[in-house]
């Protein structure tokens, strides 16, 4: 096999989304310039190699990471946009850790730490004034990878299961509330705010949005020690991340219920870090425009008055529109 095809062969085994409503936008359409957010850049081959005469030269992609980015799929993702000839000087990664942001920058591709869960809906996950029935409460899928056995030996223990993607879900741990089907996500605030503690215990994946989830109404984390930028939104007030062990877990666990923390000020902390991020996406956009010469546009006022939230969204692109006849 010649070397281009075994190129061509690693990066097509990457994963790509399984349905076509997947995260996708045209977050601003200028005279000049359009720029778009995707998610995960070696994520999106397979509509980028059908549509990918029709990216134009000042087109300009953010890249949400909603998963950590290791060296393989940093790789992955440099390999598509060489194969497709797209230019990497349009391509910006929001990334969630240092780590990931060094990665990208040593191959080439601009990024700056703009952790995804800056972009949280903050009036849903809020606090409530509302009793609490839960030591603690783990919210994530039934798989593997969330490590949920980890927390066998919490006390009360409620947990909130996502539908997994993947075909290796797990039996929970020993628990006094399991949800019987999904629930909205003011249930989901509800749930989290009956609880004392919220326990994050995966080694690796993205920002974790369950992780901000209990910091913005107001209870404190246990975590273990991961990768992918949930830890940018802890502080030795707001969370413990301890070894990946069961009495470890537990102990944590008790540690806060005989130490509580106030609410208020845990909310408080991460809504300062995500106006940081926020600002900083701002400047960033900016300079975006301004490199193709939108002068009339601000990029703060822009993103307020279309009540840019989250930068996310789960739609099906019409692709022919946006891009043309697909080659």
């Amino acid at each position: 096999m010649a070397a281009n095809e075994v190129q061509k062969a690693q990066f097509k085994r990457g994963y790509a989304w399984p349905n076509p409503a997947f995260p996708f936008r045209v977050l601003f359409e200028g005279h000049k310039c359009r720029v778009f957010v995707i998610d995960n850049l070696s994520h999106n081959w397979q509509w980028m190699e059908k549509w990918k005469n029709g990216i134009r030269e000042t087109d300009f992609f953010f890249i949400r990471v909603g998963w950590h980015q290791d060296a393989a799929m940093i790789a992955n993702g440099v390999a598509m946009l060489d194969e497709f000839g797209l230019n990497k000087d349009n391509f910006f990664v929001l990334a969630n850790s240092d780590e990931e942001r060094r990665g990208f920058m040593d191959v080439g591709i601009e990024s700056e730490i703009v952790n995804a869960n800056a972009w949280i809906d903050t009036d849903t996950m809020s606090i409530l004034n509302v009793e609490k029935h839960y030591d603690a409460i783990y919210v994530g899928r039934l798989v593997a990878f969330k490590r949920h056995y980890l927390a066998s030996k919490v006390e009360n223990l409620a947990i909130v299961a996502g539908n997994a993607h993947r075909p290796e879900v797990v039996s929970p741990p020993r628990n006094i509330y399991l949800n019987n089907g999904p629930l909205t996500q003011p249930e989901v605030a509800l749930k989290i705010n009956q609880s004392k503690v919220g326990l994050i215990l995966s080694e690796s994946e993205g920002a974790c949005k369950a992780s901000s989830e209990y910091l913005l109404c107001g209870i404190p984390v246990v975590s273990t020690p991961s990768t992918g930028g949930r830890d940018a939104w802890y502080n030795e007030y707001n969370s413990i991340v301890c070894e990946a062990d069961e009495d470890a877990i537990a102990d944590a666990v008790r540690y806060f219920i005989n130490n509580p923390r106030d609410p208020e000020i845990i909310r408080s902390d991460h809504l300062a870090i995500a106006r940081g991020f926020r600002r900083t996406f701002i400047d960033i956009f900016h300079k975006v425009i301004r490199r193709f010469e939108e002068d009339s546009v601000d990029a703060e006022s822009f993103l307020e008055k279309n009540r840019i939230k989250n930068l996310r969204l789960s739609q099906k692109p019409d692709f022919e529109t946006i891009f043309g006849t697909s080659q």
